[in-house]
């Protein structure tokens, strides 16, 4: 029983190393501090408190960050590495499938978000809202109520995705679906790498797993002849 129980969590374990556990938060360790995308902000950075300072900032191209709070989840996901999307092939070319740069269903989006960055809505100090698109492992250390230091990023125009998206939540709450805030830091990962990361640490966790499972089944031989009767 503890040998299928041991088999069912190392296969649960490897599945979530491979399709989605975090892993932005290690390439974001060599960002840095200052005004570019992604980066820890400096104190040239603009704190955007309020719904009508957007255009000027957009036009401006000005440096800017939120305050990582009263955050309302999106139904839209994008690929972290844009170039991912498309049509891919699989053994030998034989097999083919496609990865949408954008998707709205939650399944896709719980089973790899190792690919994904949701959207999310941050409640202004004008009570208006405004899109925001970053790295969801940020979104994870928020849900936990860990205090989290927000990225460099910079307004620019929505996608027709996103448009779409966002017209469709302005029924329900006061966003500009003309502006997104975007506070990734593209490139820092691109996907093939990121899953050559992925598989060199499951490789890792599963022979760990089979060592201790070894010495484990050592263990339980040594106790079960001492248990022997001696001759």
């Amino acid at each position: 029983m503890w040998k299928m129980l041991w088999n069912t969590v190392c296969i649960v374990l490897a599945l979530w190393i491979f399709l989605a556990a975090p892993t932005g938060w290690l390439y974001d360790l060599q960002a840095g501090t200052g005004t570019a995308q992604g980066q820890r902000p400096d104190e040239t950075v603009v704190r955007l408190r309020e719904g009508e300072a957007v255009e000027d900032l957009f036009l401006a191209q000005t440096p800017v960050t939120i305050t990582g709070q009263a955050l309302v989840a999106c139904p839209l996901a994008r690929l972290r590495d844009p170039e991912q999307a498309g049509q891919h092939y699989a053994s030998g070319g034989r097999k083919r499938f496609w990865v949408d740069e954008y998707t709205t269903s939650p399944l896709t989006r719980s089973l790899l978000k190792s690919w994904y960055n949701g959207y999310y809505l941050q409640k202004l100090d004008d009570d208006s809202y405004l899109c925001v698109y970053f790295d969801d492992y940020l979104a994870a250390a928020l849900a936990l109520g860990r205090e989290v230091e927000m990225p460099t990023g910079y307004l620019r125009y929505t996608t027709l995705d996103e448009r779409k998206m966002l017209n469709l939540m302005a029924a329900e709450y006061p966003v500009d679906p003309i502006y997104v805030l975007d506070l990734y830091r593209y490139g820092k990962a691109g996907w093939v790498a990121d899953m050559a990361l992925r598989g060199g640490v499951l490789i890792a966790a599963l022979g760990i797993g089979a060592l201790l499972q070894t010495l484990w089944e050592k263990l339980q031989e040594k106790k079960k002849r001492r248990k022997e009767p001696q001759a």
